[in-house]
């Protein structure tokens, strides 16, 4: 069984949702409405327990060594490790990076030219991705002032919460570069992939407070929560509410041009997903401005929703337990 803690950064309304995770066919879930160093020590209870923790991006700096070289012997575990510790030496050197590495992932791996899953014993002509992520040492200080030394204990363990999302929309969706974009009532951000991996984090001021106030501005605010079919049954209502998003969506698009982040596809993740008169008045903008796409992400087929039809914000902690799942069947397998 493992806990899994999903952080909503925010100083005046802090949350963090709870992901209980008893077996394969369990998932229970709940939200918690306090700070950090308090969920935090709430985890300490439960040391027998593995526990993730998806914190923001913020609190994480990423980097990407490509790696192609050839190898006369095969590679191993060690060889890798000892590639590992000099790339991470390298990449404090060159960028004065002070913060401590809590993982490493290696992705795109080509032996002799040829693509290959699995980077271990193999020798030639190689290339891969090694991707190395630092978390800053006041986030971390938050942990080690409860477990003491946190990256030492094997139970714990700190993600940014889009990596798995991201690297689940790459391979899926066989995409290099997109925008994953996150709106939430009290934050919009965006992150710009590139080549497979994070190019950069804005943080856009336009959170769905903003959207809501719109409404009431605009005399629609009880149109905000209704379904696609009954806004379309009343005229007014809709000329309204579709003024309203195009005047939001404007402002977007206004704000993605000023951030450079045009010309790529949009995924979005938010609770707006679910009304189709945003996306559709999100993706004409959008398309004024570039001859890309806005796509909701919240849903797929791919993914176990554990029997529950899950929220659209949930959707980074569902891919994530879908990944966990995995892992560990092939784990009982071998």
């Amino acid at each position: 069984m493992f806990y899994l803690r999903y952080e909503y950064l925010s100083e005046s309304f802090p949350r963090c949702n709870v992901f209980k995770i008893r077996d394969t066919k369990e998932l229970l879930h709940y939200t918690i409405h306090e700070d950090l160093s308090s969920i935090v020590r709430q985890s300490a209870e439960y040391p027998r327990y593995e526990h993730f923790f998806l914190l923001d991006e913020s609190r994480f700096s990423f980097f990407r060594c490509d790696i192609n070289q050839v190898f006369e012997e095969e590679i191993t575990i060690n060889t890798l490790n000892e590639l590992t510790k000099e790339k991470i030496r390298e990449t404090k050197n060159n960028h004065q990076i002070w913060w401590e590495v809590v993982m490493s992932h290696i992705d795109t791996i080509f032996v002799d030219g040829q693509e290959k899953k699995f980077l271990i014993w193999q020798k030639g002509q190689i290339f891969f991705r090694l991707y190395i992520i630092f978390l800053a040492k006041t986030s971390l200080n938050i942990f080690d002032s409860i477990y003491g030394k946190t990256l030492d204990k094997k139970n714990i363990n700190l993600i940014p919460q889009s990596l798995y999302t991201l690297l689940f929309l790459r391979n899926n969706l066989k995409k290099e570069n997109f925008v994953l974009l996150y709106i939430t009532e009290s934050y919009a951000k965006a992150i710009t992939v590139k080549d497979g991996f994070y190019d950069g984090i804005d943080v856009l001021n336009l959170w769905l407070w903003s959207l809501k106030q719109m409404y009431k501005d605009n005399w629609v605010v009880q149109y905000r929560y209704k379904e696609y079919q009954a806004i379309e049954a009343n005229p007014l209502a809709k000329e309204l509410v579709v003024e309203t998003l195009e005047f939001y969506s404007q402002l977007f698009c206004k704000r993605l041009l000023e951030k450079n982040l045009g010309g790529m596809d949009i995924i979005v993740i938010s609770p707006i997903t679910k009304n189709e008169h945003f996306i559709e008045t999100f993706n004409k903008e959008y398309r004024k401005m570039s001859n890309n796409y806005i796509v909701p992400f919240h849903h797929s087929n791919s993914l176990n929703s554990f029997g529950k039809e899950r929220e659209p914000e949930d959707m980074d902690s569902l891919v994530f337990v879908n990944q966990e799942e995995k892992i560990r069947k092939l784990l009982l397998e071998e």
